[in-house]
């Protein structure tokens, strides 16, 4: 059966301990069946059936040595898959078409359900980690969801993109000193948050829950679209329309020079009646509102996530002046972030104005 090389690095590998039982089984039965033994002879000495023998002559032949390698994505008894290759196709046209019970189309799979669903189907039971290998092999992998907002407007895109565009190119072709913000409002509770944490393996971090009546500070904040810096930042115990226009004014005072291009979403705090009436008597700063449940357009929104993981996750605060303190001091190094809202839109800033991007 095996050629004179062939036969030699059956035996290498056979003698190889680092080789897993299956495989090294299936080079001891080549050797055998080379040796001159029948397939009952070498079934009776590795107890094995004839079929699986003759099996494995028939892929060393089709395929060589190497086909009698375990799939090194395979587990299941001497390294075979448990479904046929037809099946397997099968099944992922029924994962990827239909929806696990409870669920909608795209919604994902719990690895318990499709277990479930191939022993129904096929009559076939998978481990955990085996139905986890089964996955990885069709191409899929194990995700966290992300929000669909359905209650979008797509003619409320269209009107942001429109604006927005209008709004700078009349900026960029006038040469006027502008001031581009992100802004946006964000809670910290004086409850610490849950995150990941690096810890010793089998020591679970512990954070002490307070259960304080979510007691929170309410803050401000604004992005710097040409610098990336963080702007405008103050604490307040409300958000309204008051404390809206306190925000406003410290823009105004903080940016002395220049047009101020600021960016926030609807939120009716920031188009109240008390609001607009501020605005009409302060032409300085021009809005443009985010389209509704868009929040991955408001760049400022990606950056409370950093103040966060140093102020609020895992960390215990005994009074609300103590987290005032932690977010001032936090605030009290230059905070700085890569952005590229204006160049999505075509559109640089540099030296307290607006240009076009070529190309």
């Amino acid at each position: 059966m095996l050629g004179e090389e062939d036969y030699a690095e059956a035996c290498r590998r056979y003698k190889d301990r680092r080789t897993k039982l299956p495989e090294r089984q299936r080079y001891h039965a080549s050797i055998l069946v080379t040796q001159g033994y029948s397939y009952r002879e070498v079934g009776r000495i590795l107890l094995i059936d004839e079929e699986t023998i003759s099996e494995w002559v028939t892929l060393y032949q089709l395929a060589g040595l190497d086909a009698l390698k375990n799939h090194p994505g395979w587990g299941g008894e001497h390294g075979q898959r448990f479904l046929k290759v037809e099946q397997l196709e099968e099944l992922t046209q029924k994962l990827t078409c239909e929806a696990m019970p409870g669920t909608k189309v795209g919604s994902g799979w719990t690895a318990k359900a499709i277990r479930k669903l191939i022993r129904a189907e096929y009559s076939v039971s998978y481990s955990k980690s085996g139905v986890r290998k089964l996955l990885c092999e069709i191409g899929w992998s194990y995700q966290r969801g992300r929000k669909l907002y359905i209650r979008r407007s797509a003619e409320e895109q269209a009107r942001f993109v429109l604006e927005t565009e209008e709004v700078l190119a009349k900026y960029a072709a006038s040469g006027a000193r502008v001031v581009p913000l992100a802004g946006d409002q964000s809670k910290v509770y004086l409850e610490a948050t849950l995150a990941r944490r690096w810890n010793r393996r089998g020591q679970q971090p512990l954070v002490a829950d307070g259960a304080r009546e979510k007691q929170a500070e309410n803050i401000y904040g604004a992005l710097h679209l040409g610098t990336g810096e963080e702007t405008s930042t103050f604490c307040i115990d409300w958000q309204d329309s008051d404390a809206t226009i306190q925000w406003l004014e410290m823009m105004l005072a903080e940016h002395a020079r220049g047009q101020l291009l600021l960016w926030v979403d609807g939120a009716s705090h920031h188009t109240s009646d008390e609001v607009a009436e501020w605005l009409e008597t302060h032409p300085r700063i021009h809005i443009i509102h985010f389209p509704a449940y868009t929040p991955e357009e408001n760049p400022k929104e990606a950056t409370w996530k950093y103040m966060k993981e140093e102020v609020s996750h895992h960390c215990w605060h005994e009074t609300m002046a103590d987290l005032r303190k932690a977010i001032n001091n936090y605030y009290q190094t230059t905070k700085q972030h890569t952005v590229n809202f204006l160049e999505k839109f075509g559109y640089g800033w540099s030296d307290g104005r607006l240009y076009a991007l070529s190309g």
